[in-house]
C-alpha cells in the first residue's frame, strides 16, 4: 500500500509463518530433487483463478505438451491446509500467479517447504528484500519459455528452494516479524 500513503514506513508487514509448528514438521523443508527423473510437476493453487492468472498456465503448460515436453499440472483445491502442504511437497516448481505483482501467502508456504516458486513482481518494491526475494519472475508471455528453461536446468530448482526457504527465515519467520516490531515499537515510543 506504499503507493496509496505516500511516506509510509513499510516494514511492518505481517504475515508470519510459524516455522516451528509441530516441532518444525509442518514447514520441513522438501527441497526439489538433486537428480530429478520425470515429469516436471508444476502445482498451482487456484483460490481466484481470474486473479492468479490460471488459464495463462494451463495454456503454456499444454504449449509444452504440444511441444513434446513432459510436464505435469496438479491443480490444489478444495481441500484442508495440511491436505494442501502435502501436495505442495511433491512439487518440483510451484505457480503462485503472473498477474497480482507480488508472492501471496501460498507463495510464502511454498518457499518455507524449499520450493521454487513462480511468480510476478509488479514493482521490486513491493517485496520485502528485492534483491533477495528468489522467486522465479513471470509475466503470462513468460510462462512457457519459462518453464522450458526449468525443464533444461531442473539442478536450478534445488538452488532457488534453498533461497526461498532462507528468504523465508530471514523475512517472514515469526521471530523475524517480532523483530520488526519491537524495532517499530521503539521508533515510536
Amino acid at each position: 500500500m506504499t503507493e496509496y500513503s505516500q511516506g509510509s514506513i513499510n516494514d511492518l508487514f505481517f504475515w508470519p509463518i510459524d516455522l516451528n509448528t509441530l516441532s518444525g514438521a509442518k514447514y520441513a523443508p522438501s527441497y526439489p530433487a538433486e537428480s530429478p527423473s520425470g515429469p516436471l510437476r508444476i502445482v498451482h493453487a487456484p483460490n481466484h483463478r481470474m486473479f492468479k492468472g490460471t488459464r495463462f498456465l494451463e495454456a503454456a503448460v499444454e504449449e509444452l505438451r504440444r511441444d513434446g515436453e513432459i510436464v505435469e499440472l496438479v491443480m490444489v483445491e478444495r481441500m484442508s491446509n495440511e491436505e494442501a502442504l502435502n501436495v505442495y511437497r511433491t512439487a518440483d516448481v510451484i505457480f503462485d500467479q503472473c498477474l497480482i505483482g507480488s508472492h501471496g501467502y501460498f507463495g510464502l508456504e511454498a518457499m518455507a517447504l524449499g520450493k521454487p516458486v513462480m511468480c510476478s513482481v509488479r514493482k521490486d518494491e513491493y517485496v520485502l528484500a528485492p534483491t533477495e526475494c528468489p522467486a522465479i519472475r513471470v509475466l503470462p508471455e513468460t510462462i512457457a519459455p519459462t518453464l522450458r528453461s526449468l525443464i533444461r536446468d531442473r539442478q536450478a530448482l534445488r538452488r532457488i528452494g534453498i533461497k526461498g526457504r532462507n528468504y523465508v527465515e530471514k523475512y517472514y519467520s515469526v521471530e523475524a516479524f517480532s523483530g520488526r516490531l519491537g524495532a517499530a515499537l521503539l521508533r515510536f515510543s
